[in-house]
């Protein structure tokens, strides 16, 4: 697909009903963040789940496949009664924009015994390595789900300390599995959960690297769709 391009229709759109600006949306398209979730006309018309920092919510953005043409601009809330958006669809559009926007610090292993400390020495002097207290304690979570329209937080077990900091859940490892277990013994459906929330340094951050390598079998997964 060619570059996005603005129409003056979509401008006008996107300017009524988005705090986000037309040069980060096209930026936004054109680096591939987001998540096609519906073709129309043939398949020429798409549309895509964009995940909108300014706003904090979704946006859905039709673009002309032939031209790269943005033809409109529409919040999720427009349109999500007949249009089917999943809930891990809305944690992947959330983030890829997130880490487009905000690359994270190199990935560090996922247990603590793994985590590389070093230390420089200059003379007979030597750097200590960073702080890890706070992944030692563990860290808080809480998860946010929708039964029957209502929505609900939990608060769940602490992390363990061999399961690192939130930089490092991004890729499959122990705390994964881990979080499974305490899902399942909290009662909470795979297929209700909005997001899970980690506390780290004193403020609550999403941890959408915790749900989108949760190991589900093939049922749990065709059930969350």
């Amino acid at each position: 697909m060619r570059n996005a391009i603005l129409t003056q229709h979509a401008a006008i759109r996107l300017s009524e009903r988005s705090k986000l600006s037309p040069e980060n949306l096209t930026r936004l398209l054109d680096n591939g963040v987001t998540i096609p979730v519906a073709l129309q006309k043939g398949g020429r018309h798409a549309k895509r789940l964009l995940y909108s920092s300014p706003d904090h919510a979704w946006l859905i953005v039709v673009q002309d496949a032939d031209d790269g043409g943005i033809l409109t601009v529409m919040p999720l809330d427009f349109v999500k009664h007949h249009l089917g958006v999943t809930a891990a669809q809305r944690r992947s559009a959330r983030s890829r924009v997130l880490a487009f926007e905000k690359p994270r610090a190199p990935r560090q292993s996922c247990t603590a015994t793994s985590i590389a400390v070093t230390a420089t020495t200059a003379g007979n002097a030597v750097v200590p390595p960073p702080d890890q207290s706070s992944v030692a304690k563990g860290l808080k979570l809480r998860v946010n789900f929708t039964i029957g329209g209502a929505v609900f937080s939990k608060n769940l077990p602490a992390t363990l300390p061999e399961h690192g900091e939130p930089a490092a859940w991004c890729t499959p490892c122990a705390i994964h599995t881990w979080l499974r277990e305490r899902l399942i013994e909290a009662e909470v459906p795979f297929k209700a959960i909005g997001s899970i929330t980690a506390r780290d340094k004193g403020h609550w951050e999403i941890a959408d690297g915790l749900l989108e390598h949760l190991p589900l079998s093939v049922e749990e997964i065709e059930a969350c769709k």
